[in-house]
């Protein structure tokens, strides 16, 4: 306890630790591996539903339990309350009668639960309806399992029948498993409900940097993914335009192929500059999105605005004076900046390299290869990693001043350019299922596109996620969702525990979650080291957990053990030399 500090000051530590332990607690998680032909067990399946009933589902005519109860309880504004920074005893309240009443829902069917909700909230039996019966739907699905059946059928060279891709609290209707995953039609992207999402996605981001900065960002670095977007169809996609402030437009066959400006007095902020990484597979699935997007940047890029409002055409202008004005002064990007301007509407060349804004990899070429160098512990210096993602990255897909296709010239100095520039750097993370230290492609595209502008920058940027796993959208930092997923997963025995009910296969994805953890640490130094030093007591100094660990997988806890070791040989954890003396043993086959 710090003695100068005030009883206001330590109620709002203790409010802010406790709304920290919410937060960990109704964190929906996987509490162990998919078993291949194996059906939900019990109380995963209630977890689902609780989720997938926090959400208004209009196309099947059913709203969310939690804004049901909220307004027969005579809640002013559900989504104000969403929208509250802090926990509330109203909101603690909604939520457990929505648990109660999914759990009712499991055991004893539709009409009970509907019944149980009128009495304890006041529920009208035929608002709640819709909402039990889509429930039933998908618990019915998820009591089935087609997925050996269609495995054999494949092997037989039948028919698969074909299902969206996503997950189960996006689309409940991703269900029954075992179907053959199909995409979306890239012309639809994003789509008018992942665009109306998106605004509030993007003002929340925005207002984090704004409130951590007292100004908004100048350039801002993206993230995008292909199965992300198929999932969403589009989130993403729709994020960046927000943040450009612009708008899809939509032609006779709804295909999504010109963009509209939103007007400044409507958008009310500076239209920012993005920078936008999309993977290979993005590349190759969603061809028709990569041009609305350069077609979007290329559009700001020309609007008649103040450069304080526009940052878009505020660094093309830089850039192309930069190239006229080598070797002069700064100071006279505003004498010039007429010349300049008329070269920007104009198009041409100069303007074609400075507007460049949209990058991934050569054709044909997949990832970064950050994450197989950081695994393998092939890298000496940072500079090492961010230049390896660009290396990887820097093949510019736009259109020139021509309109004439430019898909996969290498960029390199554009890149390095346009990456000078950004102040932080983004990515959505948009399932429960697979989270940023369950994989390693988060690290080596978030991580990896983070270390290149902080060696660009010569700052590091502010690193943001994006949590669309709950109604109230979340904007995180890096380091604050490091901390939730140790907290939810790699230090929660209910997460753990169903990993090692998996036996081998098990301990090795509890070293995995480290590793990746550590993949933080390379990238990005966004792991604290008391995360470390909590992971080697719960599985390494506890002489039990160490048996259990050895006894069923001695391979991935020497690796999980080594790669303890190599944080600290790397300077991310100092921990005391009692500790690294017992790490060493173990590795040395001592107890």
């Amino acid at each position: 306890m710090n003695p100068k500090e005030t009883a206001t000051e330590r109620d709002a530590r203790v409010t802010r630790l406790y709304e920290q332990l919410v937060e960990i607690e109704q964190r929906l998680i996987p509490t162990g591996l998919h078993v291949f032909g194996r059906a939900s067990e019990l109380q995963e399946k209630a977890d689902l539903l609780r989720m997938v009933a926090s959400f208004d589902r209009s196309e099947h005519g059913a709203r969310a339990l939690p804004r049901l109860i909220a307004e027969a309880l005579g809640v002013d504004s559900y989504d104000a309350l969403l929208h509250e920074t802090s926990a509330s005893e109203t909101r603690e309240m909604i939520d457990g009668i929505v648990a109660e009443a999914v759990r009712q829902f499991c055991e004893d069917g539709v009409e009970t639960a509907g019944d149980w909700l009128n009495s304890k909230a006041g529920v009208d039996r035929e608002e709640s309806r819709p909402t039990f019966l889509l429930l039933a739907k998908v618990a019915e699905q998820l009591d089935s399992n087609n997925e050996i059946d269609s495995l054999v059928r494949a092997l037989r060279g039948e028919y698969i029948r074909p299902g969206p891709g996503s997950d189960i609290v996006q689309n409940p209707f991703v269900l029954p498993t075992g179907r053959n995953t199909h995409a979306v039609n890239p012309y639809s992207v994003p789509s008018q409900m992942a665009f109306a999402r998106a605004e509030r996605t993007a003002d929340a981001l925005l207002r984090r940097y704004f409130d951590e900065h007292g100004r908004y960002p100048r350039a801002l670095a993206l993230v995008l993914w292909g199965l992300d977007n198929i999932k969403t169809h589009g989130e993403g996609v729709a994020q960046a335009l927000w943040l450009l402030g612009v708008r899809p437009v939509r032609d006779a066959l709804n295909r999504a192929t010109e963009i509209e400006v939103i007007p400044l007095e409507q958008l009310r902020r500076p239209r920012i500059d993005v920078v936008i990484t999309v993977s290979g597979i993005f590349r190759d699935l969603f061809t028709p999105t990569m041009a609305l997007l350069d077609k979007a940047v290329r559009r700001v890029a020309t609007l008649d605005e103040p450069l304080d409002m526009n940052y878009v055409r505020r660094n093309v202008l830089e850039k192309i004076n930069a190239n006229d004005a080598k070797g002069e002064q700064a100071g006279r990007l505003r004498t010039q900046e007429r010349n300049v301007s008329a070269k920007v509407d104009a198009g041409g060349f100069e303007f074609d390299d400075a507007v460049t804004r949209v990058f991934s990899n050569a054709p044909g070429n997949y990832g970064t290869n950050v994450n197989f160098m950081v695994m393998q512990s092939a890298w000496e210096n940072d500079a090492t990693l961010g230049d390896l993602f660009v290396t990887r990255k820097c093949f510019a897909y736009t259109r020139d001043s021509k309109g004439r296709s430019v898909e996969g010239r290498e960029a390199r100095g554009l890149m390095d350019d346009a990456l000078s520039l950004v102040e932080a750097t983004y990515q959505n993370i948009d399932s429960f299922e697979v989270g940023i230290t369950d994989v390693d492609h988060y690290f080596e595209y978030l991580g990896g596109i983070s270390k290149a502008v902080e060696t660009r920058a010569k700052s590091r940027p502010s690193i943001y996620l994006s949590d669309s796993l709950s109604p109230q959208t979340k904007i995180r930092s890096l380091e604050e969702t490091v901390r939730l997923e140790t907290r939810a997963k790699t230090l929660n025995p209910k997460w753990y525990e169903g990993m090692l009910k998996h036996g081998f296969r098990g301990v090795a994805e509890i070293e995995n979650h480290v590793a990746n953890t550590f993949g933080w640490s390379a990238t990005a130094n966004a792991v604290d080291p008391w995360i470390y030093t909590e992971i080697s007591q719960t599985f390494l100094l506890d002489t039990m957990m160490l048996n259990r660990l050895r006894e069923l997988n001695p391979h991935s806890l020497k690796s999980l053990v080594r790669r303890l070791l190599e944080a600290h040989d790397r300077g991310f954890w100092n921990p005391d030399e009692e500790i690294l003396e017992r790490l060493r043993d173990i590795i040395e086959g001592g107890a």
